[in-house]
This record gives structure tokens, C-alpha cells and sequence, in this order.
């Protein structure tokens, strides 16, 4: 059986498999559109517009399903890498970590996720894609990350068990293009659609429609290996993924993707597995029977209101007919004027008012509570909502809300484990598609943008280059808030603790004003360093410890300084007292007074020579630390010496 015959068995295998969920699936999609029948039984909707009853559409769904999916879109997915061989480093797994973010930046995989997800909470199923491609004009390619928009066209394999599809062993893809564009791409070869026996190219207009199909396919092959004393031997299976354009009768394109894994990687809703055969239910799959109630009772309500009497006024005959102008338009008239007797001269009332009947009570009961069975069956609560209820403390609000959250959690689970996935495949096909010398831009977990030589190249101040061939490597994906919320968290919180205690600025400031996102932040922490104690500073704060060290040492040495200048100054008082007493003290001998005035002369000039050789070492030794600083190009303190 040729590759052609091959791939459309197993299309149609999986077609019928799958059949069942993507009925499902594409009703859940039609109910939450704006169709005017589409929450509707149509038998009961058609009755009711050829009487000419009101049938109304009153959605309650979209709320529901947008609260779950922008909450999964406020905690954004983190792909970590980590060493999982000897061969593999820390150095090189921080690197795949920035190419990869590198790689979802330039995809805007944000939307990709988003989407994918979306899709699983709308209909239960979406898929990521991850592809390869050139990079601009060059002849180096780089991956890439894609969305897709229509998952009701991706068929996996239906033998595949794992929830992010990574034992799926062949995957087909369809895709609905005109005929005249078939012919552009593929002049040589007839159009013909992929699975559809009745399309007839003999009789197709260019406008019409050919559909092709994108095949990945599994290949295995099992190969022997043997330990490195020889003494075990085992069999491995090796994969690699073959890659087709098909349409009805030919192979259009064949190629190999970069990777053991198939590229399409689905996210699924709520996943049961009955009779051996798996179910798929989106979030509003069990809610649309109370949705369907809903509406009917609304269009119940409403057609009772529309019976009610047209004329609610009472009157006798011949009491308002010579102003029957002012009464059809009692909103025009300033005065309603009526006649106080009747035909045959009798007092009358004046006319009466009557009542339209009341709605009855049990049909707005049960619109209100076929709203709670709504939410009811999606476990999601007003407080969930933002809508206040019979919660009054705020731990009981933030309780049920976790409520809501938890019963539906499992989507957002979901989709990181297919992030997971995505990660995976990623960081196998790195080594195969990122493998010439070049130099690569990855991004940083504080979304800074780095260069990083690979492959035998380097680029200045790089001490080796990274080999992305060499190791193992594992991944783990973290969710949580965006790193520019986490950085505005964190400058509100250092703003509070300074505001509180202002010593914490000598402590932390540097901190605060990296955070803060205002202009000529990043001189402003520079500055601020400059006066702080080097021993708050860190390593990874960009200050060498070497000149940590030397630095204080140079604040050991102003320590001395100010000591000794302190005793001088000790000496000098001492000196005027004495001369003081020498002159009160007539009795002393004027020779005795000379001879110890001298002694005194000579002890202070001593001391003056040794404050100043002092000085002199102090001003060799700046010059040395200055020398040092220079060469590790780090500024000293502002201040080094006391006046």
C-alpha cells in the first residue's frame, strides 16, 4: 500500500473515531454564536415564529465562558528548563530557556495560548502548532509557534492516550483552498480533494473548493545498541516525523520535521474516558439545556405581557366620546374631561382604570431559578462572577470565588500541560533546526534581550561558546503573573516599606528604583548603589568582591585616620592646659618652665611628623585602590577620606 492509500485509512479511521466529539464540539461552537435559532430546539423555534410568538435569545453563556478563559489569560505559562544529564549545564539549560521565550516572543505565542485555550473552554478542543521556517532573506531557520484557528480540522491520532498528545504517532491536518489557487502552487498536479470521493476536477470552476491535506507521520525504526563494556546489548526505537502535502491523488510536497514529536499539540476541556473511548465536554456542554429553559420562559413572560389589554380604561356609553381625542392621547392633554352622567341623565363615576393581570409568579420564578441551574452546572457562583451574594465577610467572598475557580481549574491544567508539551518538542528540535555557529537572541527572565554565540561561535566578553547539541534536558512549566506585573507588585511594596521606615531606602534602595517604571530609573539605581554600604551589595548586583573587599578595607583605613586625628587633637587640648597652668603656676621656675615647655614641643612635633607619614601611606594606598578600581572598571565611593 503506497503512502497516499496509507494516510487516507488512517484519516478516515481517525475521522470516525473523533467523528462523535467534533459533532459535539462544532453544536457547542453554533450554540454560543449570535444565530437566532442557535439556542433553540429548531422544531420549537420554528412553531413559535410561524404564530407569531416572541422566541427570544437571552444568552447567559458567554459571561461564564470569558470569566474562565481570562482568568487562565491573567497567569501566564513559564517554560523552565533543567538539566537532566552529566552532559548537560546550567549554563546551557538558562540559555534554552531564553531561546525559547525568544522563540514564543517573536510567535506572539501569547495569542497562540490564548486561542488554544479558548477554543478547549468553548467547544472542549485546541490545538498548538509548532513549525519551522527561515529567518528573513537568510538560509538559517528558526522555530516558530502558530496558531491554529479552526481545531475541527486537525485529526490526531485516535489511538492516542496522553493528554498532551506526545504519543500520538500521525496527525493530518485539512485545509479547504480554491482551485485556482491549487493550480498556482501546484501547476503540474490535477486538483483533487484529500478524502472526498465526489469532487470532480473535470467540472470544478476555479472559485470552487479543493481541500489538501498536511500529513505527520511517525516513522520507527529499532536499532541495537551495546553499553560501553560490552557486556549489555538492547533494542531502541528511534522516530523520526515524515511530513506531507497530499491531495486526492498525489503527494504534493515531502519533507522532515526537526523532531521525534508530532508538532500539533491538542488542549483539551474536560477529559472521561467511557468504554474505553475518550469524551471531550466544554465548559457550557451540560448548561445549554437550562440555557434553552431560559429563554423559553423569557419568551414566555414576554408573550404574556404582549396579551395584556390594549385599552385598560372603562367607561359608560357617551361619558368620554365628545373628548375621545384627549383620551387616545392622554399624554397630550393637560386635562382628562368626561361626562358625569350617562345617556339617560344618571350619575355616574368617573371612568375607571383596569388592571392588567399580573404575570404569574411561577413563570419569573422559574427564569430565575433556571439561571441558578446555569451556573449550577458549570460550578461557577455570583461571587465567582464579581456579583454580590449572601456572602458578607470578605473570607467568605474570596472562599467562594476559590469554589469557582477549583471547579474549574482543570482547564487551565490543561493547558499547561500541553505548554508542557510545547516545550518538549521545542527543546527537541533545537539541536536540529539551531545547528550552525551563530549567534542567538534570547530573552531573559526579567524580558532583558541578550546575544549568546552557539555552535563554536562567541562574541565578546563570552568566555565559551554554548554547545546546544551536548546534554540532556527536561522541562517544567510554572504559571503566574507576567513579569511587568510582578515588577509593579514588587515597586508598590518597596515604596510602602520606605514610606513606613525610610532607613529601609539605605537598604533596599537600589531595589526600588529598578522596579520602578519611570523614566531614568536604571541611573537612578546606579546612583544610589554608589553611596550604599558595599556590604549590602551582592555578587549579582554586577560588584566584584575583590573590590567589595578593597573597598572596605579603604573604609578600615578611614577609621584609623579619624582615630589618630583625634588623638591630635587630644594632644592639642592637653597642650593648652598645660600652658594654661604654666602661666597661673608663678612659683614654678621660668628654667623649669622652659625645659618642660620644650619636652612638650618636641613630643608634639613628633607627633605631628608621625600624623603626617600616616597621611602619606593613607595617600599611597588610595592611589593604589585606585589603580585597582580602574582596572575592574568599577566607580570607588563617593567619599573616601574625612575632612
Amino acid at each position: 500500500m503506497s503512502v497516499l492509500e496509507q494516510c487516507k485509512e488512517v484519516y478516515k479511521k481517525d475521522q470516525q473515531a473523533w467523528q462523535r466529539n467534533y459533532d459535539k464540539s462544532a453544536n457547542d461552537l453554533l450554540f454560543l454564536s449570535d444565530d437566532e435559532y442557535a439556542q433553540w430546539d429548531q422544531k420549537d423555534y420554528a412553531a413559535r415564529v410561524r404564530t407569531g410568538r416572541p422566541a427570544l435569545t437571552i444568552d447567559q453563556l458567554n459571561q461564564f465562558v470569558h470569566q474562565v478563559a481570562n482568568d487562565i489569560r491573567m497567569n501566564t505559562p513559564t517554560i523552565n528548563v533543567l538539566p537532566s544529564d552529566v552532559e548537560a549545564s546550567e549554563e546551557t539549560a538558562e540559555v534554552l530557556k531564553g531561546l525559547i521565550r525568544e522563540i514564543e516572543y517573536r510567535s506572539l505565542a501569547d495569542d497562540v495560548y490564548d486561542t488554544a485555550s479558548l477554543s478547549s473552554v468553548k467547544c472542549a478542543l485546541g490545538f498548538i502548532r509548532i513549525d519551522h521556517d527561515y529567518d528573513g532573506d537568510g538560509f538559517e531557520q528558526v522555530l516558530e509557534i502558530k496558531r491554529v484557528v479552526n481545531p475541527l480540522n486537525v485529526w490526531l491520532d485516535s489511538d492516542s492516550i496522553e493528554c498532551d498528545g506526545r504519543d500520538a504517532k500521525h496527525c493530518t491536518i485539512i485545509d479547504h483552498i480554491t482551485v485556482e489557487e491549487f493550480k498556482k502552487r501546484y501547476p503540474e498536479k490535477t486538483p483533487s480533494s484529500f478524502g472526498d470521493d465526489d469532487f470532480d476536477a473535470s467540472q470544478a470552476d476555479d472559485d470552487d473548493y479543493v481541500s489538501i491535506a498536511e500529513v505527520f507521520k511517525v516513522e520507527e525504526t529499532e536499532e541495537e545498541i551495546t553499553s560501553e563494556d560490552g557486556k549489555i546489548t538492547r533494542i531502541v526505537t528511534r522516530r523520526k516525523v515524515n511530513r506531507y502535502k497530499m491531495s486526492g491523488d498525489d503527494i504534493l510536497e515531502e519533507t522532515e520535521f526537526p523532531s521525534r514529536y508530532i508538532p500539533m499539540v491538542p488542549v483539551y476541556g474536560e477529559e472521561a474516558w467511557v468504554d474505553g473511548k475518550r469524551q471531550l465536554y466544554s465548559l457550557i456542554r451540560r448548561s445549554k439545556q437550562a440555557q434553552r429553559m431560559f429563554n423559553l420562559w423569557k419568551s414566555l413572560e414576554t408573550e404574556l405581557l404582549m396579551k395584556a389589554p390594549k385599552a385598560p380604561i372603562m367607561a359608560a356609553v357617551g361619558q368620554v366620546e365628545d373628548f375621545q381625542e384627549d383620551w387616545k392621547n392622554p399624554d397630550k392633554a393637560a386635562v382628562l374631561r368626561y361626562h358625569a352622567v350617562d345617556s339617560s341623565k344618571n350619575l355616574i363615576g368617573p371612568p375607571q382604570r383596569i388592571e392588567p393581570p399580573p404575570i404569574p409568579v411561577g413563570v419569573v420564578n422559574a427564569a430565575r431559578q433556571t439561571v441558578d441551574d446555569i451556573k449550577a452546572t458549570m460550578g461557577i457562583y455570583n461571587a465567582g462572577l464579581g456579583m454580590p451574594s449572601n456572602e458578607l465577610s470578605g473570607v467568605a467572598i474570596h472562599k467562594r470565588q476559590g469554589e469557582s475557580d477549583t471547579a474549574t481549574y482543570h482547564f487551565a491544567d490543561n493547558l499547561v500541560r500541553s505548554i508542557t508539551q510545547v516545550g518538549r518538542i521545542l527543546i527537541d528540535a533545537i539541536p536540529n533546526v539551531y545547528d550552525t555557529p551563530r549567534v542567538l537572541r534570547i530573552v531573559g527572565v526579567e524580558e532583558d534581550v541578550k546575544r549568546v554565540g552557539v555552535n563554536g561561535q562567541v562574541i565578546e566578553d563570552q568566555p565559551e561558546t554554548v554547545d546546544l547539541t551536548a546534554g540532556r534536558y527536561d522541562v517544567r512549566v510554572t504559571t503566574g503573573a507576567s513579569y511587568s506585573t510582578r515588577r509593579q507588585e514588587a515597586a508598590d511594596f518597596l515604596s510602602q516599606l520606605v514610606t513606613t521606615n525610610p532607613e529601609f531606602m539605605k537598604i533596599m534602595g537600589d531595589k526600588l528604583f529598578e522596579n520602578l517604571d519611570v523614566t531614568g530609573a536604571p541611573a537612578m539605581a546606579e546612583r544610589i548603589k554608589r553611596v550604599m554600604d558595599p556590604a549590602i551589595l551582592q555578587e549579582d548586583d554586577g560588584v566584584d568582591p575583590a573590590v567589595m573587599a578593597l573597598q572596605q578595607q579603604m573604609q578600615q583605613m578611614q577609621g584609623v585616620i579619624a582615630s589618630q586625628q583625634e588623638q591630635l587633637q587630644s594632644k592639642q587640648a592637653e597642650l593648652s592646659i598645660k600652658a594654661q597652668s604654666e602661666q597661673n603656676d608663678a612659683a614654678e621656675s621660668a628654667a623649669n618652665v622652659q625645659v618642660d615647655r620644650e619636652k612638650l614641643q618636641l613630643d608634639r612635633d613628633k607627633f605631628v611628623a608621625e600624623v603626617a607619614l600616616k597621611e602619606r601611606e593613607l595617600a599611597l594606598e588610595e592611589q593604589k585602590f585606585a589603580i585597582q578600581v580602574a582596572e575592574k572598571q568599577v566607580i570607588p565611593p563617593v567619599q573616601l577620606r574625612g575632612e
